[in-house]
């Protein structure tokens, strides 16, 4: 398996205050076993759906990590705010 994730900031969807950031993942996944086309081929076809599943649950855990950060950042904000008041 070889995996490449990248992060870039999203030009085409931001804007001053809330920029957004372009999220890739590619993989590549060989099995090698020779001559046994069958059994490479399940092997292969395994490992691409342990790792649409494990992906699908990373990005969510990330945008999970994303909002509470949101969260808590906007809450100080707040704070800040009313000290200022």
């Amino acid at each position: 398996v070889r995996e490449t994730v990248t992060y870039q900031p999203d030009l085409t969807a931001s804007s001053p205050g809330h920029e957004r950031t372009q999220f890739t993942q590619d993989a590549k996944i060989t099995a090698l076993c020779g001559g046994w086309q069958k059994i490479r081929t399940k092997i292969e076809e395994a490992s691409i759906e342990r790792f649409s599943e494990n992906a699908r649950r990373g990005r969510e855990g990330f945008e999970a990590v994303l909002e509470m950060s949101r969260r808590v950042f906007g809450e100080e904000r707040e704070r800040e705010r009313a000290k200022m008041a």
